[in-house]
């Protein structure tokens, strides 16, 4: 079964638009200069609408949809972060089922431990070509890819992954920081100080991430409680989980160049997006969950 209805028209991603009904159908209105363009959504063939930057929606549309169990979220420019979303329960219910029973065995969730550490490195490496520079040489990303792989396969718990977790992105930032000619780097989360753009961007793209990781979830109906790497204690540590399969691809590059050439929040923002949007970012997480609910 495949993750949404259809490949092509399963996931709406909507901005600058009003979504409304007209003649009994879901249509979302565009002005383009003098004129209002109408086009139709098909409800049936649809398993989510992402409403971003500039969307309204009429409570006649809303009715509409709930009655043809489409879900709809609020989300950011380039549809993150997820700001509000229905809470549809048609959703698949497999990918949900299968995951609440690996969780439940320690196992299994080492099994997807290691696996989402796996499309961490493919991710990284499939991207790098299409990376601007300056960006690390090849041959090093790998080599560090190789060697983070091999210790991941040895681990026993949890708790290693995440130790070699954080060893693998220090000798990230490392690398980052050489080719971007930042002297002195050092990651602190939450710095919250405009005077370091380095730790603020990259938080800001993590963000970012989680708003797409989380996005990914909420489609598939998987609770962001149930995480195999994070804290189970720790709000939302599945998204945490997931977001960091695309975080040094998508954020990590964006956040050190930008800050490297003195450019604004907003301009790396905007990049960041670009870049999940290039990468094809929800597609790959979509494919990932795919990949360890149906081995």
């Amino acid at each position: 079964m495949p993750i949404l209805p259809s490949h092509r028209q399963g996931l709406y991603y909507l901005e600058h638009c009003r979504v409304m009904a007209k003649d009994e159908r879901v249509v979302y209105a565009r002005q383009e200069g003098a004129f209002t363009k109408f086009f139709a959504i098909p409800p049936a063939n649809t398993s989510a609408i992402l409403l971003g930057s500039g969307t309204s929606l009429t409570q006649a549309a809303a009715r509409l949809l709930a009655s043809e169990q489409v879900m709809l979220a609020f989300v950011g420019g380039g549809g993150s972060p997820l700001f509000l979303a229905s809470q549809n329960e048609y959703r698949p219910t497999e990918y949900c089922q299968t995951w609440m029973r690996l969780w439940q065995d320690d196992g299994q969730c080492l099994r997807v431990a290691k696996r989402f550490q796996r499309n961490r490195a493919e991710f990284l490496i499939q991207r790098w070509p299409k990376l601007a520079e300056p960006k690390p040489d090849k041959a090093s990303l790998e080599k560090l890819a190789e060697s983070y792989l091999a210790n991941i396969e040895l681990a026993g718990d949890n708790e290693t992954i995440l130790a070699q977790e954080a060893k693998f992105a220090k000798k990230l930032y490392g690398l980052w920081a050489n080719c971007t000619q930042t002297k002195n780097f050092t990651r602190d989360p939450g710095k919250r100080d405009f005077k370091d753009p380095f730790n603020s961007y990259l938080d800001h793209g993590n963000y970012l991430a989680y708003g797409v990781a989380a996005t990914v979830l909420w489609v598939l109906g998987i609770p962001h409680s149930l995480p195999v790497i994070h804290g189970t204690t720790r709000r939302g540590a599945l998204v945490f989980d997931v977001a960091d399969i695309i975080k040094d691809t998508c954020v990590m590059p964006i956040a050190f160049q930008h800050a490297a050439a003195g450019r604004s929040d907003q301009e790396m923002r905007q990049a960041c997006i670009a870049w999940l949007d290039e990468s094809d970012a929800m597609t790959f997480l979509f494919q990932s969950i795919k990949h360890v609910t149906h081995p």
